[in-house]
């Protein structure tokens, strides 16, 4: 096999060398473009306040590159005796982890901010759409236990009637900081980043700022959201 279809670090032909696999490079992620990919997603959703886009085919590939590694292992004549054996569990362990370290990212946003998880649902995969709903109907159902029913008896008339609409209680949930500051690095080069909408005596934007390729930066998060999204730059 072509090395370049190796999983990460080590190459799936050194797990099994009587395996033969024709693959067209330019047609498939090789899995170390996959490991790269998927540890990249991971800190964007870690460092970033929202929640970003779920990365559906990105993390369905993920499973079936794990499975794929467990099966050779297993197969493997000399498991648990050989050290290429004990690194490529290694591998399958680190790859499994930050999988999940990026699953459970997600399920903390939407647990922390669930309402506007579910004003973004194009934002979740349908799994994640489902947890949303079900949390956030909890979530409602406490409130109206633990606060709405300790109100004073003069207010009850009317939180009796509020009671009724969920809507109400939505203010009451946190919602993410998209102020904060984080650090990022420039994927590609961008000029005239608008950072305020004041203008100064000549009608122009008092805070513009070119972005210059590899370099990096602190901002607010706000500022640079768009191009998080368009992949024009990576969160560090």
């Amino acid at each position: 096999m072509n090395e370049n279809n190796s999983y990460p670090v080590l190459s799936q032909q050194e797990i099994n060398e009587n395996v033969e696999e024709e693959e067209d490079d330019d047609d498939i992620m090789t899995s170390q473009e996959l490991f790269q990919r998927l540890q990249q997603a991971w800190l964007n959703e870690k460092y970033s306040p929202v929640l970003l886009k779920h990365e559906n085919l990105l993390v369905l590939a993920t499973f079936e590159l794990l499975d794929d590694i467990e099966k050779r292992l297993k197969t493997s004549e000399h498991k648990t005796t050989s050290f290429r054996w004990l690194m490529h569990r290694t591998e399958y362990n680190r790859v499994y982890f930050i999988l999940c370290s990026y699953i459970r990212t997600r399920c903390f946003k939407i647990e922390e901010y669930p309402s506007e998880a579910l004003n973004s649902e194009e934002l979740l995969s349908p799994e994640e759409c489902v947890y949303a709903h079900t949390y956030l109907n909890n979530m409602k159902q406490h409130l109206k236990k633990s606060v709405l029913s300790e109100l004073k008896s003069e207010q009850q008339q009317q939180q009796q009637q509020q009671q009724n609409d969920d809507n109400t209680l939505i203010p009451l949930l946190p919602k993410p900081n998209s102020s904060e500051f984080v650090f990022f690095q420039a994927d590609k080069s961008v000029n005239g980043l608008i950072l305020s909408n004041e203008l100064n005596n000549n009608g122009a934007s008092n805070d513009i700022i070119d972005i210059k390729n590899d370099d990096q930066y602190i901002m607010q998060f706000k500022h640079i959201h768009k191009l998080l999204l368009e992949k024009q730059i990576h969160l560090v």
